[in-house]
């Protein structure tokens, strides 16, 4: 009889030592009024045509005014991905985003400005001074209208709210939310 309510008692110890992981209290929520497109122009010495003199191409450069609408604040993750015929390819752009605030994120850039020297880029490998000819390998154009997001039509999302308390700890895994290029101003 006694070995019941004994059971009973470490089986709920048990269950409550179990962590349930919380959820970051953020959100992102792209402000289309920031957004604004341009295209750079860039020599590309990677893949010079046979006579040898550099050829130069358009690639986008894309700002997404990004605000978190949560409480707390968090890391975003603005993920773009495109698909062409001649590859596949693409990087994440990384920023801290405090609760309520807006923070701007721009495609990489040949120089970096105010804005894409805060940012963190991955690609092949996480960086900070990107090669452009590495992000923007399959992604040039011979006119810069070329470049413009609703012809291109990236996969764009945004990746949030990931918690990581170590591998002892109760985390919570991001979530992602896409951006609806539809939904963008067009140049």
């Amino acid at each position: 009889m006694l070995r019941f309510p004994l059971i009973a008692f470490f089986a709920a110890v048990l269950l409550a030592s179990c962590c349930e992981p919380a959820h970051k209290d953020s959100a992102p929520y792209v402000v289309n009024s920031d957004f604004q497109e341009t295209a750079g122009r860039d020599v590309s010495l990677a893949n010079q045509p046979a006579t040898g003199v550099p050829d130069s191409a358009y690639y986008p450069i894309y700002t997404f005014g990004i605000q978190n609408t949560g409480m707390q604040d968090d890391d975003f993750t603005l993920q773009l991905r495109y698909f062409t015929a001649n590859g596949t390819g693409g990087f994440d752009i990384t920023r801290h985003v405090p609760a309520g605030q807006v923070v701007l994120f721009r495609t990489p850039t040949a120089t970096p400005d105010s804005i894409t020297a805060n940012e963190r880029f991955a690609y092949s490998v996480p960086d900070t001074n990107p090669n452009l000819d590495e992000i923007y390998e399959f992604l040039s154009f011979q006119s810069a209208d070329s470049a413009e997001i609703h012809t291109i039509r990236p996969q764009i999302s945004i990746v949030y709210g990931a918690i990581d308390n170590g591998p002892e700890g109760c985390n919570t895994p991001a979530s992602a939310q896409a951006v609806n290029i539809d939904s963008l101003p067009v140049r």
